[in-house]
């Protein structure tokens, strides 16, 4: 009896964790693959926009230019921005590649709130671990985030505003739901 006990642990474990063993899956697979995704249109674009941000925060420059720029959120940017600064990263493929892991670490997270947030609707871990798999197995959506810091974020962060919505309106409300999603939706709005 004890043998049969013991053998019905491991696949247990790996059921009740699925999630988080679908999480690490896909990241080991995300730094596989991530030089093989090469650069966007807007890369540039929106790393000048983040560098004129950290401009006007650090008060080198006094008023940010009212261009194109003023419709873009700096929420996702800017840690990007202070990540590849805080490297310390000159070489111009390093910064790249650092934009991409981190962006499909986002992607990822993004996808494991999916999963969290179906869970908890349905009570059912077969259907979650089939929600994310759909979430991150698409594959323009999986391409698209190693090398897109505008749509995937967004995307990603929509998915983790709607489980803190559904904790924070959900049974047993906490103020610190509430604030955790006052401050997701203020990060989706930047976004």
């Amino acid at each position: 009896m004890k043998v049969f006990l013991r053998r019905r642990m491991l696949p247990d474990f790996l059921f009740r964790h699925s999630g988080l063993l679908l999480l690490v899956v896909f990241g080991f697979l995300g730094v596989w693959v991530v030089d093989d995704y090469g650069a966007s249109v807007d890369t540039n674009f929106q790393r000048g926009l983040a560098f004129q941000n950290l401009y006007y925060v650090l008060g080198d420059i006094g008023v940010l230019p009212h261009d194109h720029n003023k419709f873009y959120g700096v929420a996702f940017e800017l840690p990007l921005l202070l990540t590849e600064l805080a490297l310390g990263l000159d070489d111009t493929r390093d910064v790249y590649l650092t934009r991409h892991l981190v962006s499909h670490l986002f992607f990822l997270a993004g996808g494991f709130f999916c999963y969290l947030l179906v869970h908890r609707l349905f009570e059912n871990r077969l259907l979650a671990v089939l929600a994310m798999l759909l979430f991150l197995l698409h594959p323009r959506l999986y391409a698209h985030s190693f090398f897109s810091s505008k749509d995937i974020p967004f995307l990603s962060m929509f998915m983790i505003c709607l489980y803190l919505a559904h904790r924070a309106f959900g049974n047993g409300v906490r103020w610190w739901w509430f604030a955790l999603c006052g401050v997701g939706v203020g990060l989706l709005i930047n976004l």
